[in-house]
């Protein structure tokens, strides 16, 4: 009668999990003025906001959350990314007939390849909830920032249309409406 021998894996890894996310969007800038003008016009008040320019890209680093604005296309791109070490551990039992020898040797092998599928989903499950954790905080500064881009563009366009009506002719009357974003210019042309 042969004797059945207990064989025991247990493993302990730490492993890094990345997550990332991103959405892009454009700015709805009228073009009132020539581009370069438009695009100097959203850059500066961009600036004003805290952005850093670097070329017609201007970027603002907040709560982990990476915005980024092409002044000259009114592409804005907002990126979260997380990295973090885990450590998953496990351990499983199996059985040989011999304690060595090449069935333990193969049995053991086949329990190290089931441990190293168990780890692989442990770290799955952790990766999955970063990307989720990433993934929420990226939606809760979009809706921030999607509003302070709107009044960016508000006050771009309201300085373009007084560039523009100055071209056009001598401004007689102009009135601003902060509450409400309205604006009344009156011309002599």
């Amino acid at each position: 009668m042969s004797r059945a021998y207990r064989i025991k894996v247990s493993q302990s890894q730490q492993r890094v999990v990345k997550a990332k996310d991103h959405v892009s969007t454009q700015l709805e800038l009228l073009a009132i003025l020539p581009p370069e003008q438009m695009a100097d016009l959203l850059a500066r008040a961009l600036e004003e906001q805290g952005f850093e320019r670097c070329g017609d890209q201007l970027s603002r680093e907040q709560d982990g959350v990476i915005i980024v604005v092409d002044a000259t296309t009114g592409t804005v791109s907002v990126h979260s990314e997380d990295e973090r070490l885990v450590t998953v551990k496990d351990e499983l039992d199996g059985y040989a007939n011999t304690p060595n020898g090449s069935g333990a040797v193969s049995a053991r092998e086949q329990l190290e390849k089931e441990l190293n599928k168990k780890l692989d989903q442990q770290t799955k499950s952790h990766e999955d909830a970063l990307q989720t954790e990433v993934t929420d905080r990226l939606a809760g500064i979009l809706g921030d920032v999607r509003k302070e881009l709107d009044q960016v563009v508000n006050r771009v366009t309201a300085e373009a249309l007084k560039r523009k009506a100055a071209q056009l002719g001598q401004i007689k009357e102009l009135t601003e409406d902060p509450q409400t974003g309205s604006m009344t210019i009156v011309l002599e042309v």
